[in-house]
């Protein structure tokens, strides 16, 4: 329902009357629709972590950001993070939510490259959120070439595969 055009928000009774079950069995097991939301998108990048024998750190870090990137363009994720974007604005139960998914792919991004600040982290990753959600533009490989070499000057990787992060 989030990749369909409707212009009209996504609801529990709206989804409750797609799915032919009641609005009260998706409030007891979501509570609210952003949590349906982060489900929808947590489902969809249920790969597993990639296996980096082998690879540099900056390997690793570039197969990440291009992960990041595939994940925001997926055309349903797209939207359904721009929709807990738009609430959040307005909506502390929304910004949680949206902060917890966040935070997933933070630790996800953590467990591969190292320790990173969040502060760190968005200087990487945020020029992908711009560029996907502001620009409306398909994020490059150049900008992800440059932010690889951003990431690793900060976070001084080495081209050494297998070598600390």
């Amino acid at each position: 329902m989030l990749s369909e055009a409707q212009g009209t928000p996504l609801t529990l009774s709206a989804l409750a009357a797609r799915a032919q079950v009641s609005r009260r069995t998706l409030y007891v097991h979501w509570g609210t629709i952003q949590h349906v939301i982060r489900d929808s998108v947590s489902q969809s990048d249920d790969r597993p972590l990639l296996d980096s024998s082998g690879l540099s750190p900056r390997q690793v870090l570039r197969v990440l950001l291009i992960h990041i990137r595939e994940l925001m363009q997926e055309p349903t994720n797209s939207v359904a993070y721009a929709t807990m974007i738009s609430q959040a604005a307005q909506d502390s139960a929304a910004a949680d939510v949206l902060h917890s998914s966040g935070d997933e792919l933070y630790e996800r991004f953590v467990t591969m490259v190292g320790p990173i600040t969040f502060e760190q982290y968005a200087q990487l990753v945020g020029p992908l959120a711009y560029a996907v959600f502001i620009g409306r533009e398909p994020v490059s490989d150049q900008l992800i070439d440059d932010l690889v070499e951003r990431g690793a000057q900060m976070l001084n990787l080495t081209e050494e595969a297998n070598a600390p992060l």
